[in-house]
């Protein structure tokens, strides 16, 4: 299967993340208008940095959907594997945004352990925040199920995101009930408490984009090696990667076979043992089969981390 078969289902498949995005975008920005209104109004930090983290999330959505719309682009020259780890990258920038507005609370936070006072809180407050986590809720939900249908780490980074905004709610109406028995430090208590989620959601993107970034593993060699040895002919499999996304794996490998086998069956053998790890492994999309005579010069001396290594 070459790069030209993938393009209509890598396409298809960025134009759905994006159409999420423009909805999340567009139910964001309200969320965070609604809080941020209501905030400055009564002067509850709590909801004002609640406001914050919504309009990060809008932010990043922003973020996001620039990083889909560069993504969507073909390989070419200069990029031969294409332009999906501006996916990533987009979800890196989720993080950066996260640990920036954990700086805002944290500064505003202070300043009224400073000057403390007690906030307005109203009936409209609790409407408000009632009304925007219902709304959150209904996001996550259709967010993770988005991004788990169509294998997208920005979607996955943006529901967790979202995820830490119907916490953060909580958190703020548990101080609204605080403040109503003239509790002022639940107000900052509750802000502060946001930054820990905001920041722990943070930490769970990074190590999800670092890992694509890095080039981690995806596929355990093992079994790779036992599915391509189920390929009459192959002798051995060795020297397998493997890297990328969920849904954009290059893999690599090295097969032993006779000998004495003709240029072109060899040839053809090496199709379908690519064919054979295509179909177990649909998030698939580059696979370059190295084959080698089974030599006693070529085989694997050692197995380290699940996977049998050889020289060369």
């Amino acid at each position: 299967m070459n790069s030209a078969t993938l393009l209509p289902r890598v396409a298809e498949r960025l134009t759905g993340i994006a159409r999420v995005m423009w909805v999340i975008l567009w139910l964001n920005v309200v969320v965070a208008l609604a809080k941020l209104a209501y905030g400055f109004r009564s002067g509850a930090l709590a909801i004002t940095a609640d406001g914050i983290h919504s309009l990060l999330d809008s932010a990043s959505n922003v973020i996001g959907l620039i990083a889909i719309s560069v993504a969507r682009r073909p390989a070419d020259s200069n990029h031969p594997y294409g332009h999906r780890k501006y996916e990533t990258f987009a979800a890196l920038g989720v993080a950066i945004m996260l640990f920036i507005g954990c700086w805002e609370i944290g500064t505003t936070a202070f300043e009224r352990l400073r000057h403390p006072r007690l906030p307005a809180v109203g009936p409209i407050g609790y409407a408000v925040l009632v009304t925007t986590l219902i709304v959150n809720s209904l996001v996550v939900v259709y967010e993770r199920r988005a991004a788990k249908r169509l294998q997208s780490e920005l979607l996955e980074s943006d529901a967790a995101h979202t995820g830490s905004d119907v916490f953060a709610t909580l958190l703020v109406l548990a101080s609204f009930v605080a403040i109503r028995f003239r509790l002022g430090w639940a107000d900052v208590a509750a802000a502060g408490l946001i930054v820990v989620l905001i920041v722990l959601a943070g930490v769970r993107i990074l190590k999800g984009t670092l890992s694509t970034l890095s080039d981690e593993r995806r596929l355990a060699p093992e079994e790779v090696e036992s599915e391509a040895l189920l390929e009459t002919g192959v002798r051995e499999v060795h020297n397998v990667r493997s890297r990328g996304t969920a849904d954009d794996i290059h893999l690599d490998l090295h097969v032993l076979l006779d000998p004495t086998t003709p240029l072109a069956v060899a040839h053809e053998l090496a199709h379908r043992v690519e064919r054979r790890l295509r179909d177990r492994w649909p998030g698939v999309s580059d696979v370059v089969v190295h084959v080698e005579p089974a030599l006693e010069s070529e085989r694997a001396r050692e197995r380290v981390g699940g996977g049998l290594r050889a020289e060369g």
